[in-house]
């Protein structure tokens, strides 16, 4: 018998509207009112991710087979789970895709998930229980890991202070300033909802230290560290939760050759068959099973007490394709230029420290070397909906791991997360004359101001310190991209399509000018007698007056 159903339990932590309190609600009931509830609130912004995750692949399956009014889409044929039985017929496609367009179109009108979404989970109610000995949400059955079929005589087991990932303390080294104080194994221990939640995210977020496989021989492909460990991901925000979870729906996919495929989120299959298809290096042709992928065999003994020290089992299994795998909508991609995957994409992680802003020729993709870098699908997507969406506030978030740079465990030491409000009609405007080119142009020259002019500016300071560390500069110029950060933010959120643009750009750039001078100011009043005593080059002083001097003549001739 199943315990923890995850349709009728409260263990997702959401804010609500009209309070802006957190409380805790089922899956039934986020999509029932998803539109009263503000966003996620899990304990961190990598878990909100992959529950979001989990949330749209509950769409993307529904609403892949089903209508806004509850009937199959032209050229379906259901089983009585509904279940889609094949791919969608090649001379059914182009009317199966004007009927997703429609029940995107009617779910954005109506603000609410219909009848249909509960109907479909209530069917596969016994595939979403947390704990259970045939059916576990997420996970293996003990049989599955039996020693016969790993390549240890048991699996790797991981603490409850390591799966939760505020804490992420290994046996080894004692975690400072952690939420938990380790008395009587307080650390340890996760209550249902709380290993529930961190069970989604370990199978996101995994790294690589841990050892057992399946079979005796190593596989033909890495093992994976969890899927969203290895992107940059990127997702729209918008005022609710119901929002949010539309403005992410695909519907269609942009990428012809997977419209029509069948969805297979990873409760519709026996746990056996999912370890099958790792094993058999099987790539997800479908954006369910994408979002509901595993980078690791779990099993949780369904008989546990949760008022004890808590762990799972694990087993590695393979990662799925990284190369040119543009099924996956939410991140970034850089071309690897050099060895054996040479011209082919990857994900690109976002970098610790760098603002989302600074990637906003990648992200929107009309970068200048558009050529190694390509953008992420759902804001393609978005592309397709300015006219339903209209004029709206959106944000477009971030959200990354970043690992402790050990290429044997790749542990999961912090997250990278950044947001970017911009209106819809602000984020679509990509023609020649339009607003995207215009914000993309300022940030590149907010980058070659800061990179190159102020940093040449401290370059010439190292030069006479003597100075030839990289250290300083870094610094400096850090510092003045972190000042820029929530003015420049704030000046994109300001932007409305109608907008004068020659006075807008004005505006920032004054701002801007500010920012840089005031940067360089406080440079010069911490100079010492060296620095204003200076050094003879080329026949001239070179001292902090005539190096601050110069940046200031070429900023204004810049700006």
């Amino acid at each position: 018998m199943g315990k923890y159903n995850l349709l009728n339990e409260t263990w997702i932590p959401v804010i609500e509207g009209h309070t802006m309190e957190n409380k805790k609600i089922s899956l039934i009931e986020i999509f029932e009112n998803a539109e009263k509830f503000k966003d996620l609130a899990g304990d961190t912004k990598t878990q909100d991710f992959a529950i979001t995750r989990l949330l749209l692949a509950v769409l993307q399956t529904v609403f892949s087979r089903f209508d806004y009014e509850g009937n199959p889409h032209p050229g379906i044929d259901l089983d009585e789970k509904f279940r889609q039985v094949e791919d969608i017929d090649e001379d059914d496609v182009e009317e199966y895709t004007e009927s997703l367009e429609r029940t995107w179109k009617n779910l954005w009108e109506s603000k609410k998930f219909p009848a249909i979404v509960r109907e479909y989970l209530r069917i596969w109610e016994d595939r979403f229980y947390f704990l259970d000995d045939k059916y576990p949400f997420y996970q293996v059955r003990k049989e599955d890991i039996e020693e016969e079929n790993i390549n240890k005589e048991n699996p790797s087991s991981v603490s409850g202070k390591n799966i939760n990932r505020m804490i992420s303390e290994s046996g080894n080294k004692v975690a400072l300033f952690s939420p938990k104080y380790d008395k009587v194994k307080n650390k340890e221990i996760l209550k249902e909802d709380e290993a529930l939640r961190w069970l989604l995210t370990f199978q996101s977020y995994s790294g690589l230290s841990d050892k057992v496989i399946f079979g005796k021989e190593k596989y033909k492909i890495p093992n994976s560290k969890g899927w969203l460990f290895d992107i940059g991901g990127i997702y729209l925000s918008g005022n609710n939760l119901y929002d949010t979870l539309l403005l992410n729906l695909i519907l269609p996919n942009p990428n012809e050759e997977y419209i029509g495929k069948v969805e297979r989120p990873c409760w519709e299959f026996y746990s056996s068959e999912i370890i099958s298809n790792y094993l058999s290096y099987r790539n997800p042709d479908n954006l369910s099973e994408l979002y509901t992928n595993w980078s690791r065999a779990i099993f949780i003994d369904s008989e546990r007490d949760f008022n004890d020290a808590f762990n799972f089992e694990i087993v590695k299994i393979p990662e799925i394709n990284h190369l040119d795998a543009f099924l996956e909508p939410m991140t970034l991609w850089r071309i690897d230029s050099n060895g054996p995957k040479k011209d082919k994409f990857k994900p690109r992680k976002h970098n610790s420290g760098e603002a989302l802003w600074r990637s906003f020729g990648i992200i929107t993709n009309i970068s200048e070397d558009n050529k190694e870098v390509k953008g992420p699908g759902i804001i393609e997507f978005n592309y397709k909906l300015k006219k339903e969406v209209g004029d709206y506030n959106l944000n477009i978030k971030s959200v990354s791991m970043k690992d402790d740079g050990n290429a044997t465990s790749w542990v999961p030491v912090d997250e990278i997360y950044d947001s970017l409000a911009i209106n819809e009609e602000v984020l679509t405007d990509d023609n020649k004359e339009g607003w995207i080119p215009i914000i993309d142009s300022e940030v590149n020259l907010a980058k070659k101001v800061v990179g190159g002019i102020y940093g040449y500016f401290i370059s010439d300071l190292m030069t006479i310190r003597n100075d030839k560390s990289k250290v300083f500069k870094n610094q400096k110029v850090e510092e003045l991209y972190y000042k820029l950060n929530e003015p420049f933010k704030d000046w994109i959120a300001s932007i409305k399509k109608e907008d004068e643009k020659n006075n807008k750009v004005r505006e920032w750039r004054i701002t801007f000018k500010s920012l840089a001078q005031r940067e360089a100011r406080e440079v010069l009043s911490q100079a010492n007698t060296r620095d204003y005593r200076g050094i003879e080059k080329d026949g001239k002083i070179m001292n902090i007056a005539t190096i601050y001097n110069k940046y200031i003549n070429i900023l204004n001739k810049t700006l």
